[in-house]
Formats: structure tokens, sequence, C-alpha cells
């Protein structure tokens, strides 16, 4: 893999469907305050994310979070239960993609939810049976199409007028009014669900051209 395709594949891991399905789950429950929400998980995400750019540098090896649990731990138990979760993890989310993506492609396919669903997941499984390049580019593909539907929306968004900039202060709850920062909590939450995603770019570390850093001559 190259940097390109890193990148790329790094962008739609993170970016994935889950932003367009859980933008209107959070708009719903916080109207104007859903961006704060995503500015907070943002924030609370960032902590993970600088850790596996940390430790994917030092340890690129696929097995990611549950080789970092048993070095740090050396306890196999707790490293097999890490690798569990992982995979309980990524099923859920695969599930949650996939429901959404019904709603969208119901729009344009005439076909019963179910049936949508199980056509999604196995031309995904078809996808992951290629090998690592042919799959990768192919979610680079898929990753630019991902950017410029949020683009447009950004462009759409822009183009009702003034109205959205100027309501830029409703994004701020009142500091009493504790109904709204306790649905604001719990939107923030829903909205961790759309920065999930990065700590798969750790997993193709080994298929990388020079996965690891060397800084003040010393080599991870």
């Amino acid at each position: 893999m190259t940097l390109l395709l890193a990148v790329l594949y790094g962008l739609g891991v993170t970016i994935g469907a889950g932003i367009y399905v859980l933008v209107g789950i959070a708009a719903g429950r916080s109207g104007m305050h859903a961006p704060l929400a995503f500015v907070l998980a943002a924030l609370v995400m960032s902590f993970s994310a600088a850790s596996f750019a940390e430790l994917g540098t030092r340890m690129p090896v696929s097995v990611s979070e549950a080789a970092y649990v048993e070095k740090a731990f050396n306890r196999p138990w707790l490293s097999l239960t890490m690798g569990l979760l992982v995979v309980l993890t990524a099923t859920i989310s695969a599930a949650t993609i996939s429901v959404g993506s019904a709603g969208y492609l119901g729009v344009f396919v005439d076909l019963p939810p179910q049936w949508i669903i199980t056509l999604v997941v196995l031309s995904m499984g078809l996808v992951a049976c290629l090998s690592t390049r042919q799959s990768v580019t192919l979610a680079g593909i898929m990753t630019l199409a991902e950017l410029g539907g949020l683009v447009l929306i950004i462009a759409a968004g822009f183009g009702t007028g003034s109205g959205v900039v100027t309501r830029l202060p409703e994004i701020l709850p009142e500091p009493g009014d504790v109904a709204v920062w306790v649905g604001l909590s719990g939107t923030t939450l829903i909205a961790v669900f759309a920065f999930i995603g990065f700590e798969h770019l750790v997993n193709v570390a080994e298929e990388m051209k020079n996965p690891s850093r060397r800084d003040m001559g010393k080599s991870w």
C-alpha cells in the first residue's frame, strides 16, 4: 500500500457511511445543538486517535489492539478478550451501517429493507475477499464518493442563504438548561460512532511500504 491508498483508506473507514446515518439522528435529538455534539465527540476521540497513531508506528502489526494489550500486560487471556471485543464492535458497526444504508438505497431500489441489507452485507463480503490492494483501492474510490457527497451537502447548506451563519450562536445551549445538556451528552455518545474507524488503519500496517517511523535515530 502506498501513502495515498493508506490516507484514502483511513479517511474512508473513519468517515464511512456512519456520518450519513447519524446526522439525521443527531439533529432529531438535539436540533441546532447537534453540531456541538460532533465537536465534543471529536475532542474525546482525538485522544484515542493520537494513541493509535503512536502505537501503529511502534508496533505495525495487523492484530493491533490485541497486540497492544498483550505487549502492555503480557496476559494472553486479556489479549484474546480484546480481540473478541474488536470483532463484536465491528459486527455491531457493520449491522448499524447496513440497516442505515437500506434507508438510502430504498429510495432508488424498490426492494424490502431486509433484502437490501442482505445484498449490502454480501457485496461487502465479496469485496473483503479481494486482495488487500484491490479492496483498499475500491475503498479509496468509495471514499472519494463519500467526500463528494459531504461537500455537496455543505454547499447546499450554504446555498440556502445566510441563515446558517447567523444562527451559529444557537449551537451553544444556555448554561443552566440541564435538560438540554443531558440530551446533548446522549447525542455526543451517538456522534462518537461517526468517528470510529480510524483504528482499522493500523490493521493494514503490515501491507504498507514503510509503516514505521524513525525518530532521533531510534527505530521502532
